[in-house]
C-alpha cells in the first residue's frame, strides 16, 4: 500500500506541472496577441498614382500600394477610401458619381473594394480603382498644384485571430 505522504507529493507535483503548463500556454497566447497587434500596425498605405483616365474625361485612375512591414501575414477582406485634392474631398470608393452611362459596370465598385487576399510578410499589394467624379475637368482646372491624399479603411483579420477588424490608414502624394 502507498503511503499517504507519497500520494500527496505526487498530486502536488502534478498540480505544479499543470500550473506551469497553463502559465506557458497563457504566455504564448499573450505573445501571439501582441505580435498580431504589432503586425497590423505595421501596415502602410501609399498612393502610387492618380491620373485622369485616357478613355473617360470624368474618371480618375487611383493606384494604391499596401505594404506589410511585419513578420506575419495579414488577411485582408476589403477596403474603402476617400480621395482628397488639396485637402478637399472629391470622391470615394463608396459614394462616387457613376454618370448615366448604360455601359458602366456598376458591380465594378463592389469588386474593386473586395480583396480577400493574404498579404505576405514584407510583401506589398497593388490596388487600382477607377473613380468617376462629376465635373472633374473643372475641379482639376481650379487647382494649379495637385496634392492628393486618401483616408482608407481596411477590413482585415489579425494574425492568430478570427474576427474581422477595421484598420484606418492615410496616405498622400504631391
Amino acid at each position: 500500500m502507498i503511503e499517504q505522504p507519497t500520494v500527496s507529493r505526487v498530486a502536488h507535483t502534478f498540480l505544479v506541472l499543470f500550473g506551469l503548463i497553463a502559465l506557458a500556454a497563457s504566455m504564448w497566447a499573450v505573445s501571439n496577441y501582441v505580435t498580431s497587434l504589432v503586425s497590423v500596425r505595421s501596415l502602410e498605405l501609399e498612393i502610387t498614382d492618380v491620373r485622369p483616365s485616357e478613355s473617360d474625361s470624368a474618371q480618375l485612375v487611383v493606384q494604391f500600394r499596401l505594404h506589410n512591414r511585419s513578420e506575419l501575414p495579414v488577411r485582408i477582406n476589403s477596403y474603402f477610401f476617400d480621395l482628397h485634392l488639396n485637402g478637399t474631398r472629391i470622391g470615394g470608393s463608396y459614394s462616387t458619381w457613376r454618370d448615366d452611362e448604360p455601359e458602366l459596370d456598376r458591380s465594378l465598385y463592389a469588386r474593386a473594394s473586395t480583396i480577400e487576399s493574404t498579404l505576405a510578410p514584407h510583401g506589398s499589394l497593388d490596388m487600382e480603382f477607377p473613380l468617376h467624379i462629376f465635373d472633374l475637368d473643372r475641379i482639376m482646372a481650379a487647382h494649379q498644384e495637385h496634392s492628393w491624399s486618401a483616408e482608407a479603411g481596411f477590413r482585415l483579420i489579425h494574425p492568430h485571430g478570427r474576427d474581422e477588424r477595421l484598420l484606418r490608414l492615410r496616405a498622400s502624394q504631391q
